[in-house]
């Protein structure tokens, strides 16, 4: 019996389609096992192409062809005359195609068959998801808030960034998730609810618990959202620890130890130059100055520090950077560091955070205690503050710590 041609899909997407409302595709109601609908020619010209950009770019055969799989998916149902929604492809992903998508993203959007979502970091969107999930009247409350922090309130303010406003709002979720489930609105939180909230947790828990509750009650008591600040006649007592050296053991060939050369050199940029996680993710193979030996750190508020590079650090420079064009010859991110999810990913995105910290794990370390022990290292050498400012970018109190702790009959406690 003659298997019956297949037909185009009557969902495509035409040219001169007009958008009736936005929506996400929902990709759970394709038909398990059931033949795609045929290919257009101009989508069958774009397969093709698909596959000469993975061999340019030496992509292994299995992620080529889960690529290849999802693009075709995508054309087949919705064809090739419009650029396809960044959001439909994500939805793709998650649902039926799970980590394939950004391939398919980074080659419609080298042939300008992508249109992007906006630019929302992913930051911003996690403050907005968390949010949301509060009830109506505490969430607008909290939006208030968000609005203010970034300058949008009734009064003229510096924009506070969307990192700090999830901090305040990660810090302080608990204690959120427990006022929203007993109060209809953050006027019936009083001080003792607050006390009661930051004594069960102690140290620096504490002191990020009450800058966020600080920071939401305050503004919104400026904003005129509540009649009082609950916070305001609490006191912030917190007593920074000295730093502390790690032991020589943990310390003994800590570079070697490290899985891979991209490891290796995450742990020598914090390890010799006491980079934080941020630094480090922030770093751009165009900051690389070889001539010079010199690598240019961006910090925030558009701040600068310049690394001079050791032999050690230039050659696991020089090891990564060789690894990873075997690994990736055509990637256009230009993050120094980067991983298979974001070589070809169109948004460029750099290393995963945590990608960092559980390089560190791995050797049974934490970043900020290696970076922490290399300051601290550097302050028994000297008595200078403005050394280890200029020589690590901390400030006057850091610095000022790191030398009581190396020093401490010779200097006096800072407030």
């Amino acid at each position: 019996m003659a298997i019956p041609p297949r037909s185009v899909s009557e969902h495509l997407v035409r040219a001169d389609q007009l958008c009736l409302f936005d929506c996400e595709r929902d990709w759970t109601r394709l038909p398990a096992g059931e033949t795609l609908p045929a290919l257009t020619d101009q989508s069958q010209v774009l397969i093709e192409a698909m596959c000469v950009f993975a061999r340019e770019r030496r992509w292994d055969p299995t992620t080529t062809t889960l690529s290849v799989r999802t693009l075709t998916v995508l054309l087949s149902w919705i064809g090739a005359e419009m650029p396809i929604r960044e959001a439909d492809i994500r939805a793709l992903r998650r649902t039926l195609y799970k980590g394939t998508g950004n391939r398919a993203l980074a080659f419609l959007s080298a042939h300008g068959l992508l249109a992007p979502e906006s630019s929302i970091t992913s930051t911003e969107r996690w403050v907005i998801t968390h949010v949301d999930q509060y009830p109506d009247h505490i969430a607008t409350e909290i939006r208030v808030w968000v609005q203010a922090m970034r300058g949008l309130g009734r009064r003229r303010r510096k924009p506070r960034s969307w990192k700090l406003i999830q901090n305040h709002l990660y810090a302080v979720r608990p204690l959120l998730d427990t006022w929203s489930a007993r109060h209809r609105s953050l006027r019936d939180v009083t001080e003792d609810h607050i006390r009661d909230g930051v004594r069960e947790v102690t140290g620096s828990a504490a002191h990020h618990h009450l800058a966020g509750l600080r920071s939401i009650f305050g503004m919104l008591k400026s904003e005129r959202i509540l009649p009082h600040d609950p916070t305001r006649g609490i006191a912030n007592s917190r007593a920074l620890p000295l730093p502390t050296p790690l032991r020589d053991d943990q310390l003994r060939g800590l570079i070697e130890r490290a899985e891979d050369p991209r490891a290796q050199l995450i742990v020598a940029l914090v390890a010799v130059h006491a980079l934080n996680v941020e630094e480090v993710r922030a770093l751009r193979t165009d900051s690389l100055d070889n001539r010079a030996g010199t690598l240019t750190v961006v910090r925030p508020r558009g701040r600068t520090r310049i690394l001079y590079l050791d032999e050690l650090t230039r050659t696991l420079i020089v090891r990564w950077l060789r690894h990873r064009h075997a690994l990736w010859p055509a990637s256009p991110n230009p993050h120094l560091l980067i991983s298979s999810h974001g070589a070809h990913a169109a948004n460029t995105p750099p290393l995963a955070a945590l990608t960092i910290t559980n390089t560190f794990r791995r050797l049974g370390l934490q970043s900020r205690r290696v970076r922490s022990d290399r300051i601290l290292h550097e302050a028994t050498t000297t008595e200078d503050p403005v050394l280890l400012i200029s020589l690590f970018g901390i400030t006057v109190p850091t610095a000022m710590r790191y030398l009581q702790a190396a020093h401490p009959h010779r200097t006096t406690p800072t407030r």
